[in-house]
């Protein structure tokens, strides 16, 4: 638990825990093959349109699907 929250939120908690691990997973590793992106310059480098899944996009989403599993938020 954070020292500046005053009282405990196990969901809050739950959902950083499951940030950190996507974070700790995708790491500087090449998540887009179309633009080259990594997990830390996915949102400036992504070309993708708004209306189209880019393949960074569906790694991150496997991954943060696989993280909540694993800490119980699904």
């Amino acid at each position: 638990m954070a020292p500046h929250r005053i009282s405990p939120n196990r969901l809050r908690e739950l959902r950083e825990k499951v940030q950190r691990l996507v974070r700790e997973r995708l790491g500087e590793r090449l998540i887009c093959t179309r633009c080259g992106a990594k997990f830390s310059t996915y949102s400036d480098k992504c070309e993708a349109p708004l209306d189209e899944r880019c393949p960074g996009f569906n790694v991150v989403d496997r991954v943060q699907m696989a993280a909540e599993k694993e800490v119980g938020l699904c």
